[in-house]
């Protein structure tokens, strides 16, 4: 098992992210590369409904 990959690398603090893509509350693709240098990004990841 120790031999098992576990996915990419975390990332740690002061590290920057890579890019990807998400869709935006409307359903629209939006790239984290789009928001570089113009403001901080915050992504949260809601792992219900309730």
């Amino acid at each position: 098992m120790a031999r098992i990959p576990l996915g990419p690398p975390i990332l740690r603090v002061g590290q920057p992210a890579p890019d990807f893509t998400l869709p935006d509350a409307k359903g629209t693709p939006v790239t984290l590369a789009s928001f570089r240098g113009r403001t901080p990004v915050v992504v949260v990841f809601y792992r219900g409904y309730w």
